[in-house]
């Protein structure tokens, strides 16, 4: 059904073509389709999501492996997901920057994966999910997809996703976060290899 979902939506565009012509060409009834997906976005956006299960894949990680190195190789593992070319990512992704419907819906997705990766770090740092560290650690890491995904769209897709998202890994030594000011100066602890990371000493003034 995903298959020919998007191929339909790539020959005639996702807001003209309807779950009933979906459902015909796969050959199945439309009960069925909408019982494995509700709605039209979801047929769409059903690859795109697919390597967001980060939360999932960490805690799949051996138990005594570092949270960093586990980070690293979740990230590794959901790029690679991307790099299968008959996914046609890039294709899906330009009808789904035109369609308000799946484009919100991929945010929704991207809260969910916080959520989850959040929980999973929880586990493994000892601390709970509404911890500012482990917050601030799942965005990070998120973060470093969303940027590789922007150096891929920047190039017209050239680069693999597991490429884009190396490029992005060995500027992390190099690279330093200043965080807002708080009035006192204080070191932020990171793991080896990290970017630097540091507070101003003081408070802007107001």
């Amino acid at each position: 059904m995903i298959d020919v979902a998007v191929e339909l939506f790539l020959e005639q565009g996702y807001d003209d073509t309807t779950m009933e012509q979906i459902a015909e060409r796969a050959e199945v009834g439309t009960t069925t389709l909408y019982r494995y997906f509700p709605t039209k976005d979801l047929l769409l956006l059903d690859r795109v999501v697919r390597g967001m299960d980060i939360g999932e894949r960490l805690r799949a990680r051996p138990a005594d492996e570092p949270v960093g190195e586990a980070l690293t190789a979740v990230l590794r593992e959901a790029a690679a997901d991307f790099d299968t070319p008959d996914l046609r990512i890039p294709e899906i992704r330009q009808l789904v920057d035109v369609a308000p419907v799946p484009r919100a819906r991929l945010w929704d997705f991207h809260l969910s994966t916080r959520t989850q990766l959040e929980a999973a770090l929880a586990e493994r740092m000892g601390r709970p999910a509404s911890d500012l560290s482990v917050r601030l650690t799942a965005s990070f890491a998120l973060e470093i997809l969303v940027i590789s995904d922007d150096l891929r769209r920047a190039r017209d897709y050239a680069p693999s996703a597991s490429a884009s998202l190396e490029e992005v890994l060995a500027g992390l030594p190099g690279s330093e976060i200043i965080l807002p000011a708080t009035g006192r100066a204080n070191a932020v602890s990171t793991s080896p290899g990290a970017p630097a990371v540091r507070s101003t000493s003081r408070s802007p003034a107001i």
